[in-house]
């Protein structure tokens, strides 16, 4: 079922169940949605997060 079909459902019955099933459905939906992103943070072996500052 997708978010709307789960939402209807919910809304006829009002059953906790159905709107913890929902929720599920829209979380993971978002998940999907944010993976890509996860995946590039600039934070592999080159960015040290330091920067040069030069003898003194």
């Amino acid at each position: 079922m997708d978010e709307k079909e789960l939402w209807a459902r919910f809304c006829e019955g009002g059953k906790v169940a159905d709107y913890l099933e929902y929720r599920n459905c829209v979380n993971a939906v978002n998940k999907t949605e944010l993976e890509p992103s996860d995946k590039d943070n600039s934070t592999g072996a080159g960015d040290k997060g330091t920067e040069y500052r030069g003898v003194r």
